[in-house]
């Protein structure tokens, strides 16, 4: 194991003795088994009336948003309940930077209700991968870590090793939905070793849906006929 690897481990298990019956928000005492005190659990906030294709707000109607309607995404729905926003925000970029996988596991068992209420079920979870060298950089695949949580608790089988990222890209943030489309294609790679064909992306952010989109072709081409994609927040503006 090196270094980094137990660096994390050691931190998570401070965390887990540290957290033992505390708010992990605030601090304060909660029932055991929970990670929120109802106070904070409130500042967790879902997307109203989610459009089931892109996962933004309709405004509009229960069905399909007007957009999604005049300009059908590439996948077959979408589900990222949260806001991307406030404690959300905060706990997704510590998932993402910091090493905090506990954080992530909350916020993932605060969207189980939406991922399981999914008909048909997909035949397989499979999570966004990170290029080798981002992995090895970071230690941990975020999206990787979502989707075990998601499969053990919903008894979905994982494939980790069916899609694999074959181009470093530079980072997305920062650029343009444009230049995301653009710094993205041609970077994934798909080999699932046998053949499926309802499956669900799992990832932990939707901002401009470049790499989901980028994905989904991918999958297309390699013989998948439906993909959800599964996140826990979704990017807009009101």
């Amino acid at each position: 194991m090196s270094g980094r690897h137990l660096i994390h481990r050691l931190t998570q298990l401070i965390t887990n003795i540290l957290s033992a019956d505390v708010c992990l928000a605030c601090g304060h005492g909660i029932r055991q088994g929970e990670d929120f005190c109802p106070a904070c659990r409130k500042r967790i906030k879902r997307v109203a009336n989610p459009c089931p294709a892109c996962a933004l707000p309709n405004r509009v109607n229960q069905g399909v948003c007007p957009t999604c309607l005049l300009n059908p995404p590439r996948w077959q729905k979408m589900t990222a309940p949260l806001q991307y926003r406030g404690l959300v925000r905060d706990y997704l970029i510590q998932l993402k930077f910091s090493d905090a996988l506990h954080l992530g596991k909350s916020l993932c068992l605060q969207c189980l209700d939406c991922f399981e209420k999914e008909s048909p079920r997909p035949e397989v979870l499979i999570p966004v991968p990170l290029h080798p060298q981002r992995l090895g950089e970071r230690g941990y695949n975020q999206a990787f870590e979502i989707a075990r949580i998601c499969s053990r608790e919903l008894n979905i089988p994982l494939n980790r090793r069916a899609l694999s990222r074959i181009r470093a890209t530079p980072s997305q943030s920062g650029l343009s939905a444009a230049k995301r489309h653009t710094n993205i294609r041609n970077a994934f790679h798909y080999d699932p070793l046998q053949t499926y064909r309802h499956v669900a992306l799992v990832d932990d952010i939707v901002t401009t849906a470049s790499t989901v989109d980028e994905i989904t072709r991918v999958l297309h081409r390699g013989g998948v006929e439906s993909v959800e994609v599964w996140a826990l927040a979704r990017v807009y503006r009101d």
